[in-house]
C-alpha cells in the first residue's frame, strides 16, 4: 500500500513539472513578436536606398520580411496605404496627391546627376545649356562649348511619370516641353547603359546611383557631390519620400520610425544625403 502511494505520489510530480515546462514553452511562443511581411512600393531611385534599409532592419528584426517593388513614384504614391503599406516617391506631390490624406516622411536627400559617356570631353554645363538640349534647341556637342567634339546628341530621359524626370525638368525649368523623339527609358539601368553604349548620349540619374561606368557632369561649374548638395551649391536636388496611409500598421510604422534614426541616417550618408 505504502509503495502504491509512493508511486502515486512521484507520478503527480512527474505530471505537474510536465505541464510546468509546456506552459513556459507556450508563454514564451507568446511573447516571440508574430512574422510580419511589409509591401514596399514605387520610385525606383527611392529603391536602392529603400534595400540597403530593408537589409539591415530585417537583420535586427528577423521576424520582419521587406518585399520592395520598383514602379515608379506616382504608382508610389498612388498605391500608399492600399496595395503597399508604404510608398515611395522621388518627387513632390501635387496639390492633388497631398489631398488624399497620405503622410510623409522625408528619408533622405538626393542629387540628380547629370551623364555622359565616359569618352565624352565635356567636364560641366550650365542649367540653360542642360534646358536648351533636353528641349531641342541644342542638338550638336560641338554647340556646348568652343574645342568641344562634334556629334548629334543622343537625349535619354525617364518615362513619363517618374518621379525623377519630374524633379528633374522642374529643376532645370523645361516641364513638359521634353524633346520629341527622346529615348525615354524605364529605369536608372537602362539609363546607364544606353550611356555606355553611346558616346554622344546624355542623361540623368540619382546621385546615388552614378558610378564609374559613366561620367557625371558639374553643373553651373559646381561638382555633384553628396556635401555639395548638402551646402546647397548643387542645385538639382530632390527628396526621397517615404508615405503610408491613414491607417499604418505598427510594424511598418516602427519600420519608418527607424530610418529616421542616426543608425538609419548612417545608411543614407553612405550614398545619398542624410537629413540629419
Amino acid at each position: 500500500m505504502k509503495n502504491r502511494l509512493l508511486l502515486l505520489f512521484l507520478g503527480t510530480l512527474l505530471l505537474t513539472g510536465a505541464c510546468s515546462v509546456k506552459d513556459a514553452s507556450s508563454a514564451s511562443r507568446q511573447s516571440a513578436p508574430a512574422n510580419y511581411t511589409i509591401e514596399v512600393g514605387g520610385s525606383t531611385s527611392v529603391t536602392p536606398l529603400m534595400e540597403l534599409f530593408a537589409e539591415e532592419y530585417c537583420a535586427l528584426k528577423p521576424h520582419i520580411k521587406i518585399n520592395i517593388n520598383g514602379t515608379g513614384s506616382s504608382d508610389g504614391i498612388k498605391n500608399a496605404g492600399t496595395l503597399y503599406q508604404i510608398g515611395m516617391s522621388s518627387r513632390e506631390l501635387t496639390p492633388a496627391e497631398q489631398g488624399a490624406g497620405l503622410k510623409e516622411e522625408v528619408a533622405a536627400i538626393d542629387g540628380i546627376a547629370v551623364i555622359v559617356n565616359k569618352n565624352n570631353p565635356v567636364n560641366s554645363l550650365s542649367i540653360e545649356q542642360i534646358r536648351d538640349i533636353y528641349t531641342g534647341a541644342v542638338t550638336d556637342w560641338s554647340q556646348v562649348s568652343a574645342g568641344s567634339k562634334s556629334g548629334k546628341i543622343a537625349v535619354i530621359s525617364r518615362e513619363e511619370g517618374s518621379g525623377t524626370r519630374g524633379a528633374f525638368e522642374e529643376l532645370a525649368g523645361f516641364q513638359g516641353k521634353l524633346l520629341a523623339g527622346a529615348n525615354e527609358s524605364t529605369s536608372t539601368g537602362a539609363i546607364k547603359a544606353g550611356i555606355v553604349q553611346n558616346a554622344d548620349a546624355i542623361g540623368y540619374i540619382s546621385l546615388g546611383s552614378a558610378d564609374e561606368t559613366v561620367k557625371a557632369l558639374a553643373v553651373n561649374g559646381v561638382s555633384p557631390s553628396g556635401a555639395n548638395v548638402k551646402n546647397g551649391t548643387y542645385k538639382i536636388a530632390r527628396p526621397f519620400i517615404v508615405l503610408t496611409g491613414n491607417n499604418v500598421h505598427a510594424e511598418s510604422a516602427a519600420f519608418i520610425s527607424w530610418m529616421l534614426t542616426d543608425e538609419g541616417q548612417k545608411i543614407a550618408a553612405k550614398n545619398w544625403i542624410s537629413i540629419k
